[in-house]
């Protein structure tokens, strides 16, 4: 999930996103941020950015590549749930990316997300989410996907649309040698109209829907659902 031409990717769709918000100066928070993959690029064009995640261990490997890139004095890391994590009216831009958001089991744990964005952010501040849309899916979805590695590695993905096509429940299988690896993931998925509508009961005005972080028309054939929305009321 975060090979190096992940990371290469979000240097380019950081630089894309941040021209098209016109976005110069101010705090930035990176919610579900992993090891950095967007943080650091951010950190890197001179903003600073507060980095929250759950796990400790991708924390400490975004902490090591913001030292090896001279960048860590401007990324604050926290291990928090973003359910819960609290700076009111601190940030000008909020980015829950790479599919971080959805994966809460109860509907109101979303909620809850989407109130502490709310918070958050300052007066006309952005939310940027980056999910994968239910039109692309019930279009595209293959039952089994087979990735085989460089180095011998097999995953095996069996995906499949459940609870009324609102949630993407996935099993992956990772073959090492004559080792399996399984997991299960369940994930939350919207449709642009439902997620728009989700953003506004929460006051935060959905201001354009993209294929992409570079203005990509979203459509049948857009992989990645990219919704960006501004803060319209106070908390």
């Amino acid at each position: 999930m975060f090979n190096d031409d992940t990371f290469a990717q979000a240097v380019e769709d950081m630089e894309a996103l941040i021209g098209q918000l016109g976005f110069s100066a101010g705090r930035v928070l990176d919610l579900g941020c992993g090891p950095g993959r967007h943080a650091l690029p951010l950190a890197e064009q001179g903003y600073r950015v507060t980095a929250v995640d759950t796990s400790p261990s991708l924390l400490d490997e975004l902490a090591a590549r913001g030292r090896r890139a001279d960048t860590a004095a401007t990324i604050e890391t926290v291990c928090a749930d973003m359910r819960e994590f609290h700076r009111p009216d601190e940030f000008d831009l909020i980015l829950i990316l790479w599919t971080s958001f959805g994966y809460f089991e109860a509907e109101s744990d979303h909620d809850r997300v989407l109130e502490c964005c709310l918070a958050n952010l300052a007066k006309d501040g952005r939310l940027v989410l980056d999910l994968v849309g239910i039109e692309y899916l019930a279009r595209h979805l293959e039952p089994v996907h087979l990735t085989e590695y460089d180095d011998g590695r097999l995953l095996i993905e069996r995906p499949v649309l459940v609870d009324d096509l609102r949630r993407l429940d996935n099993e992956w299988m990772l073959i090492e040698g004559d080792r399996v690896y399984r997991t299960h993931i369940s994930h939350r998925v919207w449709s642009s109209g439902e997620i728009s509508a989700l953003l506004s009961r929460h006051g935060l005005e959905t201001e354009s829907i993209q294929g992409g972080f570079h203005g990509e028309p979203y459509d049948l054939e857009a992989d990645r659902l990219v919704v960006i929305a501004r803060k319209t009321r106070d908390a």
